[in-house]
């Protein structure tokens, strides 16, 4: 009788364990767990810019922080070479308005 509620209590105990692990969204979508886990620097940063959209708040990633220290003839240069070669990258990945064609407002 006692090996039977023994093996009985050891298979509620294995099969009942993993399900007291609890991993929430806030958790997963950190910047810590994503880089632990493989993920780029830029998918942490579209996870992190579409957690902010979604509550409203405004997320500025790495790059535009140093961009944003420029003086601004730095700026103007920068942007003036990204508006001859639109291939070179601006920093603002999914934080500007996407126009239809470049204007001298771009510079």
């Amino acid at each position: 009788m006692r090996i039977k509620f023994l093996l009985t209590a050891l298979i509620f105990a294995i099969g009942f364990g993993p399900s007291f692990a609890e991993v929430t969204p806030e958790e997963v979508t950190s910047p810590d767990y994503l880089y632990n886990h493989g993920h780029s620097k830029t998918i942490i940063d579209i996870v992190q810019t579409s957690k902010a959209g979604v509550n409203g708040e405004k997320y500025i990633t790495t790059d535009e922080a140093k961009n944003a220290n420029d003086p601004k003839l730095v700026r103007w240069i920068k942007n003036f070479f990204i508006y001859l070669d639109p291939a070179l990258d601006d920093g603002k990945f999914m934080h500007h308005q996407v126009k239809p064609s470049p204007s001298y407002e771009d510079l």
